[in-house]
């Protein structure tokens, strides 16, 4: 009897939650929708970057991306844990997933990893003055039904030139319609997105809706970019992980891989957050079980988003949690922590 006792125990405590709420019919313990946000891991970037260069800098110190682990199948055993471990979080699968199903939820993970992964590259690149992008004219997104534009361009239309103006950004479009005056005629030379073919359209300037005797298409753009050659590749080999939390992480550490000096001061660093190609960093989930992956993993700090402040410090022990809202922000926050952050320049590969 004792045998059986022992082993219904072991078996409780493996078998996923919502098998045992079916063996025990009206006796449901737990939701059998919920899943366990667990602390993952915080392992150094550099390993991860790949970068196809001569001399590029090997730092002492560490930048540690972070992890959570995701447990959808939860075991009573999991149930209990998360009872009584703070750094684990018990929640519904909706919350996590939403409607999708954890194939779907990783293809998409996976696809913001890439994204996220550009990003980090732009983002790099950029505060050390190598642009990666040029701007060839404006694609028009949408044109606007009571605006000058509406019969004569259409979406997919670059505009490329205006009474013989070249057109390359935002920039150049403004110079030439601040001398325009609503209701004369104006030639814009657009280009199909697509088929690169051009065609020349004439129209009257309209009058800014909001400004008032300033000149007006009518029309939604965005800039038109191509990549430019760079003087090296940059890699990053994210494995299996998904998700765009790791942009912050990888931006500092090509930055650290690319510039003279050590980022972080000889110290291992755990980072979590988005990153724009402006450097601007996002909010990401499962700060609370990163800042305990950081902790275990012994790092000197942690560089969270700074809405994610309040959500990792409790996890955090005695390790101290920044909080930062761009790049220039984490430089800033590595340099007090002793690293070499300021002026940073390529290496004269």
């Amino acid at each position: 009897m004792v045998v059986v006792v022992i082993l219904a125990v072991i078996a409780s405590a493996l078998i996923p939650a919502r098998a045992f709420a079916v063996i025990i019919p009206g006796q449901r313990m737990i939701d059998d929708e919920l899943v366990a946000q667990k602390p993952g891991s915080a392992r150094p970037t550099a390993s991860r970057v790949s970068i196809s260069a001569e001399g590029i800098d090997d730092p002492d110190g560490a930048i540690l991306f972070t992890t959570v682990q995701l447990d959808t199948s939860v075991s009573i055993f999991d149930w209990l844990d998360g009872e009584f471990n703070d750094d684990i979080d018990l929640r519904l699968r909706s919350e996590v997933l939403g409607t999708v199903s954890n194939e779907d939820n990783r293809e998409r993970n996976l696809e913001m990893m890439r994204v996220s992964k550009d990003n980090a590259v732009v983002a790099a690149l950029h505060h050390l003055g190598i642009a990666v992008f040029e701007s060839t004219g404006l694609a028009i997104d949408t044109v606007r039904d009571d605006g000058p534009a509406r019969e004569t361009l259409v979406a997919g239309d670059v505009i490329i030139d205006v009474d013989g103006v070249a057109i390359t950004d935002f920039v150049s479009l403004q110079d030439v319609l601040v001398d325009k005056v609503p209701g004369e005629e104006g030639r814009i030379t657009v280009e199909n997105i697509d088929t690169l073919e051009t065609r020349e359209v004439v129209l009257p300037w309209g009058d800014h809706p909001e400004r008032a005797g300033s000149a007006y298409i009518g029309v939604n753009i965005v800039p038109r970019q191509e990549e430019l050659p760079l003087p090296f590749d940059v890699e990053i080999n994210s494995g299996s992980i998904g998700g765009p939390s790791a942009g912050l992480a990888f931006t500092l550490t090509i930055l650290d891989l690319l510039t003279e000096g050590d980022l972080t001061g000889g110290l291992d660093v755990a980072v979590t957050g988005t990153i724009s190609n402006d450097g601007t960093v996002g909010p990401v989930g499962g700060s609370g079980q990163k800042a305990a992956a950081a902790r275990e993993a012994g790092a000197a700090a942690f560089i969270v988003p700074v809405e994610m402040v309040p959500v990792a410090t409790p996890h955090a022990g005695d390790m101290p949690v920044i909080g930062v809202e761009n790049l220039a922000e984490a430089l800033e926050a590595l340099a007090e922590l002793g690293g070499s952050t300021t002026d940073l320049e390529l290496i004269d590969f």
